[in-house]
C-alpha cells in the first residue's frame, strides 16, 4: 500500500496539509462518521472550549479508527467543522489538530466554519477517510498500546530516552532554537539525567516510545514519540506523576506550546506565571503550572 500526498509548488504553500492524496488502487478505506466532543455518557466536554472540544473531537476519532485497525496517522483526508464565523476561532481549532496525530502526512483538509452541529453546544466535528493498513487488526493493535509498560530508566536507556527527546522535541516545537546539539543532548541524558534515579521510560515491545523526569516535585520533562501521541500515554505519566508527588506537582512548558498546555489544564494544572524566557536556556518565553490535590 503507498499514500502520495502532494503539495503543488505552483499554488499557495498549505499550512500543515497537503493539496491533494493518492491511494493505491485496492488499499482498504474506512470512511468515518462525524467525530463529536462527547464523554463516553454522552456528556458534551468542554462547553464554550473550542480548542477543548477539538481534543475531544480528535481523541474519539483516535478510538473509532484503531477499533477498525487505523489511526489518526492512517488519515488521508478530513473535514473540521467549527461552529464560528471568525477565523480566529477556526484557527484555534486547526492548532489543536496540528498539534496532533492527524496533523502526519500532512493529509488533506478543509477547514469550514458553520451555523451549527447536531448536539446542543457542540461546536466542533470532525469527518476523515483514512487507510486502513495491512498487518494487525483491531485487537492487535488495542493489545499494543494495552502493552505499553513505564518503568524506571536505567543508565542503559540512556541513549533511548535522549532519541525520544529530540524526536519529540523537533516534532512539537520547530520554532524553538535547541540550545545544545543532538550529541550534547545525548550525553546529558545518558552521563547526567538518567543516572540519577528520576527517568521514567515508557517501553513499547523493547522500544522506547516516551519519557519523563521528575526532579522533586517538578515534572521537569514529558516527551513521546511524535507516531505514539494521542495513545494516553501521558495521561499515565502524569497519574504516575501524581502518584509518586500526593502533595502536589509544578512544570515549565514554552509559551507557544499550545497542545502543552491544553494537557495540563485538562489534568487540573493552573498556570501560575508567565516569563520572558530569560531564564530557561533557549531564551523561550514560557509558562508555570502547579497541580495541587
Amino acid at each position: 500500500m503507498t499514500t502520495d500526498r502532494t503539495v503543488v509548488p505552483t499554488l499557495f504553500p498549505p499550512p500543515g496539509y497537503a493539496h491533494a492524496a493518492v491511494v493505491e488502487a485496492g488499499t482498504r478505506l474506512a470512511f468515518m462518521a462525524g467525530s463529536v466532543p462527547l464523554d463516553p455518557e454522552g456528556k458534551l466536554v468542554g462547553e464554550g472550549d473550542v480548542a477543548r472540544q477539538t481534543e475531544q473531537v480528535i481523541a474519539n476519532l483516535d478510538e473509532a479508527l484503531r477499533a477498525v485497525g487505523s489511526d489518526l496517522s492512517q488519515v488521508v483526508a478530513s473535514t473540521v467543522y467549527v461552529v464560528s464565523t471568525e477565523p480566529a476561532l477556526l484557527s484555534e481549532a486547526w492548532e489543536v489538530v496540528r498539534g496532533t496525530d492527524l496533523h502526519a502526512g500532512p493529509h488533506t483538509s478543509t477547514l469550514l466554519g458553520t451555523a451549527c452541529l447536531g448536539y446542543p453546544g457542540q461546536l466542533v466535528e470532525i469527518t476523515a477517510t483514512a487507510v486502513v493498513p495491512d498487518g494487525p487488526r483491531a485487537e492487535e493493535a488495542a493489545a499494543a498500546v494495552d502493552d505499553v509498560a513505564l518503568r524506571l530508566a536505567t543508565e542503559a536507556d540512556g541513549a533511548a530516552v535522549a532519541d525520544v527527546y529530540l524526536r519529540s522535541f523537533d516534532a512539537a516545537l520547530p520554532s524553538v532554537r535547541r540550545a545544545h546539539s543532538a550529541a550534547a543532548v545525548r550525553e546529558f541524558f545518558q552521563h547526567v539525567v538518567v543516572v540519577r534515579g528520576s527517568t521514567w521510560i515508557a517501553e513499547a515491545g523493547g522500544e522506547a516510545v516516551g519519557m519523563m523526569v521528575l526532579d522533586g516535585d517538578e515534572l521537569s520533562q514529558l516527551y513521546l514519540a511524535p507516531e505514539w501521541r494521542g495513545r494516553g500515554i501521558g495521561d499515565r505519566f502524569v497519574a504516575l506523576a501524581k502518584e509518586r508527588c500526593p502533595a502536589g506537582l509544578w512544570l515549565r512548558t514554552f509559551q507557544v506550546n499550545g497542545p502543552a498546555h491544553r494537557f495540563y489544564e485538562r489534568h487540573g494544572f493552573v498556570a501560575t506565571e508567565r516569563t520572558d524566557g530569560s531564564g530557561n536556556e533557549e531564551r523561550e518565553p514560557d509558562v508555570r503550572y502547579d497541580w495541587r490535590p
